[in-house]
């Protein structure tokens, strides 16, 4: 493939853009770009193979869609199972994006944090129309409220990162973009993505307290912003009505886990028995879709958390490289932090840190990577991470070539 090509360029970063709009407002466009991806993921998948260039997080999600593939084999109904198989078919658009990171100098941190900017911002704010016009929780363009939070507890802190990149009028937008998203995020009411907000802005208080390699100036204004931010969020916590999030009121629910326990006995029931009876989908699963094919009569359509998904679909074999890619993108992560050393790729670097503190705290109580939407937010993490990483290397030949 002739990446100097106009007409593959433009393709290319007209899907690209596709898919960064599916993200926020369909998931119907999010499925097109992932389609018009398509081709290019087969012949990369063939070059790099050949040529044995593919990364490991690209092994790794390969064998993912495999091991989906393979559970197929093991339902109960293979013809209900395999409609989930977008999914994971989401996640391969991180080899085309991945590519255009390596090679496409117009495909930038600035770039992607503008349309993240923009778009977060238009959906936060129609997230909290909707809840100002009667709706018990904002919810923006999905029907789900929980969608929104997720997209906000991925967008925030990359658009709070924007604001120390931005210049002019592009940085009061990021501003304002941060404040609608919190308090969107805020008015969804969601746990889990409040939790990862709140977990994620401690570590980068901690992390800059003992340097962070930041100006002080701009490491002073980050934790005044992120302390004054926790503080609210504190004070909203314990002054809310709402028993599902306060701390103090909590414990007077006689479900804490929201209707949740419901999805863990039938997995641990399902578990036993598979033990009793044969050792098969214990390895590979139930196959895809499983919670709705098990369950047809219960009202949650999915195992309520990524890990539970994996085994229950896939077995061993997807929870295992569920727990692999986890581990592969905050390894990657923290290498990048360790390298960083200009303060724009370090701030940077800490916002795509508290997208993924935050993407993970969420997968215990949701699928993540085996979401339909909220895959496509890990390929625009990891996409960032290997742009970073293009700056820096760049950065240091230009050093070098000076020397």
């Amino acid at each position: 493939m002739n990446y100097k090509s106009p007409y593959i360029k433009i393709y290319l970063r007209i899907t690209a853009l596709l898919l960064i709009v599916g993200i926020f407002f369909s998931n119907a466009v999010l499925q097109i770009s992932t389609g018009l991806f398509l081709p290019f993921i087969i012949y990369l998948v063939i070059k790099k193979g050949k040529e044995s260039e593919l990364r490991s997080i690209e092994k790794l999600i390969l064998l993912l869609l495999l091991s989906g593939i393979l559970s197929l084999f093991f339902s109960p109904m293979p013809s209900l199972a395999y409609k989930n198989i977008i999914r994971h078919c989401i996640l391969l658009t991180i080899i085309p994006i991945l590519y255009m990171a390596d090679n496409d100098d117009f495909i930038s941190i600035n770039v992607i944090g503008k349309l993240v900017s923009v778009f977060a911002l238009i959906t936060a704010t129609y997230g909290i129309i909707r809840y100002l016009n009667g709706a018990e929780r904002a919810f923006g363009f999905f029907a789900g409220y929980y969608t929104l939070s997720a997209i906000l507890a991925f967008s925030l802190p990359i658009t709070f990162a924007s604001i120390f990149y931005s210049k002019n009028y592009w940085k009061y937008l990021a501003g304002i973009s941060t404040f609608i998203q919190a308090a969107a995020l805020w008015l969804t009411f969601t746990r889990s993505a409040l939790l990862g907000i709140v977990i994620g802005s401690l570590v980068i208080i901690i992390f800059l307290l003992f340097g962070g390699n930041i100006s002080k100036q701009v490491r002073n204004k980050i934790i005044l912003m992120s302390t004054l931010s926790l503080t609210l969020i504190i004070i909203l916590l314990f002054t809310t009505t709402d028993a599902r999030i306060n701390p103090i009121k909590i414990f007077s629910n006689t479900d804490i886990s929201s209707g949740r326990n419901e999805v863990y006995n039938d997995a641990y029931n399902t578990m036993v028995t598979d033990l009793k009876f044969g050792w098969q989908n214990i390895l590979f699963g139930h196959g895809l879709n499983s919670r709705v094919i098990l369950f047809p009569s219960s009202h949650y359509t999915s195992w309520e958390s990524e890990y539970i998904e994996s085994l229950m679909t896939q077995g061993l074999i997807g929870l295992l490289l569920v727990i692999l890619i986890y581990y592969q993108f905050f390894k990657n992560l923290i290498n990048l932090l360790l390298r960083s050393s200009n303060s724009i790729y370090r701030i940077f670097s800490l916002g795509i840190l508290v997208s993924g503190i935050s993407f993970g705290i969420i997968s215990f109580f949701s699928s993540q990577l085996l979401g339909q939407n909220s895959s496509a937010y890990f390929v625009v993490l990891y996409s960032l991470i290997i742009l970073i990483e293009r700056k820096i290397k760049d950065k240091s030949s230009q050093i070098s070539s000076k020397n």
